[in-house]
């Protein structure tokens, strides 16, 4: 190898180990540092290894099915009896917290009644199956929460895309396997930083619209470069050009991810929260994503309003 990319990689592993803790704001709370650890801890941003990573099909207004197991954080959430009513995505990034957005919540009609769904891929399969090796292997059933509190930012207000980010509180602690986990979230500098790189690829998954103005029935996911915004947008949004493919109706609050360096591993991180576009989805107008970098004092902030949750820690990164 190279010596200057050895002397590239060596530093990069090193400061990666550092804590965010160490990098940015001194003045935390002792439960937003206890958070931080939870969730540097956390085995976030990985793959079961029963089936290798594969991605299949087009879909997602110019995108492509996802693989069995291959998205174990997408969290669907729906009104119980009309799974078009209200139908937002999301993601895991905890044992009992779904990201999403908060116009999800905010201008559902019957947000009351919202439900989040883990561990589903296909909503009109009972069981959700593929083929490898000649054997037919299958995930494990989906798991069913209520909301027992819905955050939605202070700030947001529905006339307006600002802000556009909630958390939600399940009921219940989840417990991960292969089918459900949680998905990383930028917890150093240089993850923090990430999304400052006009042009950078990422993936979006969802269950919306895709090129023929129907609801997906299974996770689809796009790649997609981000873009300069326009508009005075360029502080907490993530934007791209929507230009043949694009996010639509109903992949709202799911999130934009991509796989890199992680406190020394390459994990997924997600790194935008899918807000708003135009309705002819595909059409080259811009679509706009919550930059989750920019919220994450606030994700932080909220979390630690609540007891300590010690389950699912990766014991083997204790330091």
């Amino acid at each position: 190898m190279n010596s200057f990319l050895e002397i590239f990689f060596v530093v990069s592993a090193f400061i990666s180990l550092i804590p965010f803790s160490e990098l940015v704001p001194k003045n935390w709370t002792p439960g937003e540092r206890r958070v931080y650890e939870q969730l540097r801890l956390q085995d976030c941003g990985v793959l079961t290894n029963v089936i290798p990573f594969q991605r299949l099909r087009r879909r997602i207004t110019g995108g492509r099915k996802s693989f069995l197991m291959s998205q174990p954080w997408m969290a669907f959430l729906y009104v119980t009896g009309d799974l078009e009513m209200c139908r937002c995505g999301g993601a895991l990034i905890s044992e009992s917290f779904v990201l999403t957005a908060a116009h999800c919540i905010k201008l559902c009609p019957q947000s009351t009644e919202l439900r989040v769904r883990l561990g589903e891929l296909d909503l009109t399969s009972s069981e959700d199956c593929t083929t490898y090796n000649y054997k037919r292997v299958c995930a494990p059933p989906i798991e069913e929460f209520t909301i027992e509190k819905a955050i939605v930012h202070e700030d947001f207000n529905p006339s307006s895309p600002w802000f556009d980010v909630a958390l939600l509180k399940l009921n219940r602690k989840v417990v991960f396997k292969d089918h459900i986990r949680p998905i990383c979230l930028p917890l150093t500098d240089q993850l923090l930083a990430f999304t400052s790189n006009i042009g950078q690829s990422y993936l979006a998954v969802g269950w919306g619209k895709t090129e023929d103005r129907r609801f997906a029935n299974s996770t689809m996911e796009v790649y997609i470069n981000s873009e300069r915004c326009t508009g005075g947008r360029d502080s907490s949004f993530l934007c791209a050009n929507g230009d043949y493919v694009d996010t639509c109706t109903g992949d709202s609050g799911g999130p934009l991810t991509w796989s890199t360096l992680y406190f020394g591993t390459v994990r997924t991180v997600q790194f935008g929260v899918v807000s708003i576009g135009s309705t002819e989805c595909g059409a080259a107008q811009k679509a706009y994503y919550m930059d989750v970098p920019t919220f994450m004092p606030w994700i932080i902030g909220k979390l630690a309003e609540f007891p300590q949750l010690e389950a699912n820690l990766d014991t083997n990164n204790l330091r």
